[in-house]
């Protein structure tokens, strides 16, 4: 075969490329989350049948699919005439409810009954004018210990839900809040969204909370309110073990009639580590490099440096930008202790220091979500392989910090 006929089989080949690396790009198979999708689909199937059931929060490290579970179940609820809305929580309080109104005001828009979106759109009137008047007077009402006030926008959204869910109710459907990054959404806010899931939940009417977050989600649910252990479903979502690791590779592509050698199959398990972001990243690398099927091993070695760089660029430079010079050398001590999980003991004994004198760059790290404490006085990166990022990368200290969480 000469170098033209060569370069447009490889042509062709990329062209039908089935992986689909990047941050939240849903993939053509979704293999591992059997059990959450059914989860989903009783929530969706208790919603149409008038009963009301609680949210799910789902937990992991960054790279095992949070985001595209969240995606897929919105769809789910979507495909089902059950109106839902997405939002990436930022941690600026402003912002995060102005992207809760937008979009629960798209969600209504979209609706293609006629007669419930009037409904509901009238119910959105009503609310708005209410809260033109809660503006002007500056409204807070004090309700218990835990809900420390109520301002005129979380004063909305509790009137906006409440509002919506009666009318969904009768049309046996409901609304589906589905929150990506929980756990830097603002105390306030997340406050307001766990009491309406806890008073709708009360009233038998259908709003559900369907959240992700970094593994430490689950503790700053119930530092927020208590009672947030009682109405979640919680689970933790983690890498793929081999045999459905080795599915995910195989699925992906047989519905294109290509498949891979047993040698290049086996290496792409090695490398992907079930970590589903891994995955989609060296299955589409080595699928650039090949020719034709059988995928050979070669192909799989060529798309290597190529995988870990797209890894490098997507998940680790820049989370290692935003980090402080202190925390990038707080970082770099943990990189170089070659554990998966540290202590803060250890951390600062690499840095010739004591732990009270790092506890506050501990803690920026937390905040930020470069880290989290899996038990007290632990702590480990949240994306799979920074460590080892840190070490071979060698990255600048000197990097000019952005001010982005």
């Amino acid at each position: 075969m000469n170098t033209v006929d060569s370069a447009r089989r490889k042509e062709a080949m990329h062209a039908l490329n089935p992986f689909a690396p990047g941050a939240g790009r849903q993939p053509k198979e979704l293999v591992g989350r059997e059990q959450e999708l059914e989860i989903m689909d009783r929530i969706i199937a208790r919603t149409k049948a008038g009963y009301s059931d609680r949210g799910l929060v789902y937990s992991g490290l960054r790279g095992v699919g949070k985001t595209v579970l969240l995606l897929r179940m919105k769809d789910m609820a979507a495909s089902q005439g059950l109106i839902t809305v997405r939002m990436e929580a930022t941690g600026n309080e402003t912002h995060d409810y102005e992207l809760l109104f937008d979009g629960i005001s798209k969600a209504i828009l979209r609706e293609r009954r006629g007669t419930l979106r009037q409904k509901m759109l009238d119910s959105l009137k009503h609310v708005n004018e209410v809260s033109l008047e809660l503006g002007v007077i500056k409204t807070s009402i004090g309700f218990g210990n835990e809900d420390k006030g109520i301002s005129s926008d979380s004063l909305r959204l509790e009137m906006m839900v409440e509002e919506l869910c009666r009318e969904l109710k009768k049309e046996g459907s409901g609304l589906f809040l589905f929150i990506d990054d929980f756990q830097v959404m603002s105390s306030d806010l997340m406050g307001t969204i766990i009491g309406l899931q806890h008073s709708m939940g009360q009233e038998d009417l259908p709003f559900y909370v369907i959240a992700a977050g970094l593994p430490n989600l689950p503790g700053v649910l119930t530092k927020s309110r208590s009672y947030a252990e009682r109405l979640f479903q919680y689970k933790r979502i983690g890498r793929l073990p081999e045999d459905e690791t080795r599915e995910c590779f195989e699925k992906t592509i047989s519905k294109i009639n290509v498949r891979f050698d047993d040698d290049a199959l086996n290496r792409l398990i090695e490398l992907s580590k079930g970590y589903p972001y891994f995955i989609q990243a060296y299955g589409s690398a080595a699928f650039d490099e090949s020719e034709s099927s059988p995928i050979p091993l070669s192909a799989v070695i060529k798309g290597e440096p190529i995988a870990q760089a797209s890894l490098d660029s997507g998940l680790y430079e820049s989370r290692w930008q935003r980090a402080r010079p202190l925390e990038r050398e707080y970082m770099r001590a943990m990189a170089s202790l070659e554990k998966s999980v540290c202590s803060s003991a250890e951390i600062a004994e690499r840095l010739g220091r004591t732990p009270a004198d790092v506890v506050r760059v501990r803690k920026g790290i937390i905040d930020s979500g470069l880290a989290y404490a899996p038990e007290r006085g632990l702590l480990a990166f949240t994306v799979p392989g920074m460590g080892d990022f840190i070490r071979r990368a060698a990255p600048s200290e000197e990097q000019t910090y952005d001010d982005r969480a």
